[in-house]
């Protein structure tokens, strides 16, 4: 018997929904050799941070610092009210983490030793991060459009040998913004000097002033909701290059932001539900040993071992009065906690580096209509054997 003409065989559901790819980001994302080079980006991080406060900002500065993030503040309420919190969401965390020096220095009042500290910040971010960004990103964009996974080794060579473009991509809207500010800051230069010539120069120039801040928000925009995109630019495309990198992301901001805001919006409810899952995973490694080991020492001393390690970790430890081993054995205890929680924390940024990749293949075929299989995958030349010669017979 044959199948009558309108039966259904397959469905063939990434053609019809191709935002499905979205949800194949998480078991690239939990990869233990990703998250170990995330992990190692995560430690390093902090270190370039507290040498910048050290070198630029006075005790006063350093308390002042606000803790929580300006950019997540400043969406507005309804998309607040859409997105999920960035403390609970792979998705946006990373991403506020990596924005918010370039959101603090948007502001009037700040110290030339602030604007320092948040310059050497970000640049020291973005070198922390470039490596193990293009790795990950690499690797994504192969095993998405291949449905194959990348070798370590392979993405680690990509993305070393295009180091310095991951680098230097993100920096090239700021000297356009630069540009266009420099004028204006000869003219605060001179109402500083002049208050009341400065003041009506001023006035006379601000039509000037407000069309530069047009060319500004159009620059600003773009970076803000582009510069994600980047990266997977330089990873997908044989001649990817930050004039590439930085054409396609404004191209694809501007060109399909309705496309972007539901992919965003997608990949952040998923975001939650991996990190939740991350979280949960990490919990259990990390109580089970203190469950295990109150069965051999007791409910209180493993408690209070379990206590003395997170004060280790927070940095509130205090000398315990059960001696120098026991006080030895809590820090290494605390250490360990601490490379756990750095690990949940790397998976924010893989996942963050795998969604936007991701994203970056759905925008190229929503506005240029490429094929999500048409990445760059550079082959390895096989050896040819040499040619046989035929034996002349007698």
């Amino acid at each position: 018997m044959t199948d009558s003409p309108g039966q259904i065989r397959h469905v063939a559901w990434r053609e019809i929904f191709p935002w499905l790819i979205l949800l194949r980001t998480f078991r690239i994302a939990i990869s233990p050799l990703l998250l170990a080079l995330a992990t190692l980006a995560v430690l390093l991080n902090p270190i370039g941070w507290s040498l910048s406060s050290r070198i630029f900002l006075t005790q006063a500065q350093r308390v002042a610092q606000p803790a929580t993030s300006q950019l997540a503040a400043a969406l507005p309420p309804a998309i607040q009210a859409w997105l999920p919190a960035d403390a609970s969401n792979a998705l946006l965390g990373a991403y506020f983490q990596l924005a918010e020096p370039l959101a603090r220095l948007y502001r009037l009042e700040f110290t030339l030793s602030e604007a320092a500290y948040y310059v050497f910040g970000f640049i020291w971010t973005m070198a922390i991060w470039s490596l193990p960004g293009g790795v990950i990103t690499r690797r994504a964009v192969v095993q998405l459009a291949t449905d194959e996974p990348l070798g370590i080794r392979p993405a680690v060579t990509y993305a070393a040998s295009k180091y310095l473009w991951y680098l230097l991509t993100p920096l090239y809207p700021l000297l356009g913004i630069l540009a266009l500010a420099a004028p204006i800051a000869i003219l605060g230069w001179i109402v500083w000097l002049l208050p009341g010539l400065g003041a009506l120069l001023a006035g006379i120039a601000w039509l000037g002033v407000a069309v530069a801040g047009v060319a500004a928000m159009w620059l600003i925009g773009g970076l803000i909701f582009g510069w994600p995109l980047m990266w997977p630019t330089i990873s997908a495309e044989r001649d990817g290059d930050p004039f590439e990198a930085f054409s396609r992301s404004y191209a694809y901001v501007y060109g399909k932001p309705l496309h972007y805001f539901f992919y965003v919006l997608v990949a952040a409810f998923f975001g939650t539900l991996c990190y939740a899952v991350v979280v949960g995973a990490a919990t259990i490694v990390q109580e089970f040993g203190f469950w295990a080991l109150s069965w051999g020492s007791g409910g209180p001393n493993a408690a209070e071992l379990r206590a003395d390690a997170l004060d280790v970790y927070l940095g509130n430890a205090h000398p315990s009065d059960r001696g120098t081993f026991w006080n030895a054995g809590a820090t290494l205890v605390g250490l360990v906690i601490g490379l756990i929680d750095s690990t949940v924390t790397a998976f924010r940024f893989s996942y963050f580096f795998c969604t936007t990749s991701a994203i970056y293949l759905l925008l190229r075929h929503d506005v240029d209509e490429k094929e999500m299989d048409e990445v760059h995958v550079e082959t390895v030349p096989t050896s040819v054997p040499p040619p046989t010669h035929p034996v002349a017979e007698g």
